[in-house]
């Protein structure tokens, strides 16, 4: 990018730039770069940037609220990126090309997906620092793939729940693999999780997370404050009313455009979809997973933490042992830090109602 020309008049005041945009998206990638480069070469004239990198579902729910407020250039936005100019919209890329052309001339030759995909890894990194995994779900329609959905689970504040859901996700057989997406209500919820899978007995951990938002990841259970089932549910609008009946823990951040697809197949008369809706894949997506060990240092400190800010019941066995469902090593990394009315559902051996690794046989 060349230097502002000389004759150009110093602005009367400074500019401050506001980028909304997905992450992977060439066209935010290109806005980020422009407007940080414009700061670092005119502090005096641009102020820091705001810049928001969002998964699609995100970005959406952001574009649906400022509609209003901004009227027709936010309807017929084409690209993934929204641009604000000191609180007034600007538009896209192009947009913003256009404004900055009658000062600057611009050259790339970055490579914008490179960047995407890095800054992406970046974003989900600081998702995993907050002890939080992330899970993906891949949907078929008809025997034909249509795509993955990806899931933040909320592990600090509902961690039996996340346990057990990224449990299932990862058993091959007797886990969701394979499992239906068996109702879909209409501008209500759709459900999957099967009816032939090993029950559990795990109590509905707290409600503290709402379902105020399209994409919510939600427990089925069997009555109210009873037992949750392995069945599962991801809501399509917000619904209030589950807030104290039903265990939400996770949040869909990336497969908006998968959960539409879903939402769209015609159900019969008992809300049961026309087409066959399989769960093809589900797993946990990781970058560099911590091992799943304590040194001898790191157990000698853990002894040696005040029993005021441990929750006892979730110290798993002697180190050397692995029939723990809970981690040591987890635990010392903060994901089960947080006090919840589940304490005295933690007993030193695997709870019963989490299912282990070895109990995959299907029920009869």
């Amino acid at each position: 990018m060349s230097k502002r020309c000389e004759e150009d008049p110093p602005p009367e005041y400074t500019e401050k730039f506001l980028v909304v945009g997905i992450i992977t998206s060439e066209a935010f990638q290109k806005c980020r770069f422009i407007v940080n480069k414009l700061y670092n070469c005119f502090p005096d004239l641009y102020e820091v940037p705001d810049i928001r990198p969002m998964l699609n579902v995100e970005f959406t729910e952001y574009l649906i609220k400022i509609q209003r407020k901004y009227g027709n250039g936010i309807w017929s936005l084409q690209k993934a990126v929204v641009v604000f100019l000191n609180e007034k919209y600007l538009g896209d890329d192009e947009a913003l090309m256009k404004h900055l052309s009658k000062k600057y001339r611009f050259s790339f030759s970055q490579d914008w997906y490179e960047l995407g995909k890095c800054h992406l890894t970046e974003y989900l990194g600081n998702i995993m620092r907050k002890f939080r995994q992330l899970a993906y779900v891949t949907v078929s329609i008809n025997s034909r793939v249509i795509g993955a959905m990806l899931f933040e689970l909320y592990n600090d504040l509902v961690p039996l729940a996340c346990e057990n859901f990224m449990l299932r996700c990862k058993l091959q057989i007797g886990g969701y693999v394979g499992a239906p997406i068996h109702r879909i209500v209409k501008n209500g919820w759709i459900q999957c999780g099967g009816f032939n899978l090993q029950e559990t007995k795990m109590p509905c951990e707290n409600y503290v997370v709402p379902h105020n938002r399209r994409g919510v990841l939600s427990m089925c259970n069997s009555r109210r404050h009873r037992d949750n089932t392995t069945q599962f549910f991801i809501t399509l609008v917000p619904a209030s009313w589950m807030d104290h009946n039903y265990v939400a823990f996770g949040q869909l951040i990336q497969g908006a455009e998968i959960l539409k697809r879903i939402e769209e197949v015609p159900t019969d008369y008992q809300q049961a979809p026309k087409d066959s809706i399989e769960i093809c894949k589900a797993g946990e997506l990781v970058f560099n997973p911590p091992p799943d060990f304590i040194s001898e240092e790191e157990f000698d400190k853990f002894q040696h933490i005040e029993p005021t800010t441990l929750l006892d019941s979730l110290i798993g066995p002697p180190m050397g042992t692995s029939d723990s469902t809970f981690s040591m090593s987890k635990f010392l990394m903060g994901l089960y830090g947080l006090k919840t009315d589940i304490q005295n559902y933690l007993p030193v051996s695997p709870p019963q109602y989490v299912l282990q690794e070895e109990d995959y046989n299907l029920r009869q």
